[in-house]
């Protein structure tokens, strides 16, 4: 897999343009906004994007006709 572009800080959805890439995943990062430095804290785009279309799922589908 390629490195991505960048990768988004979970603690604060931020994107951070200076990690490290191991081959598969995020290796580490550092986010500029909150001071973020754990890696299972950092998702890529598409991993976030998923994430958030799974939430929001669960909020509207909540039986409210």
């Amino acid at each position: 897999m390629d490195a991505p572009d960048y990768i988004i800080c979970l603690e604060c959805d931020t994107p951070v343009y200076t990690f490290d890439w191991d081959g598969i995943r995020i290796a580490g990062g550092i986010c500029a906004s909150c001071g973020n430095e754990k890696p299972m804290l950092f998702s890529t785009e598409e991993a976030y994007e998923e994430m958030m279309a799974s939430e929001d799922g669960r909020h509207y589908g909540s039986g409210h006709d």
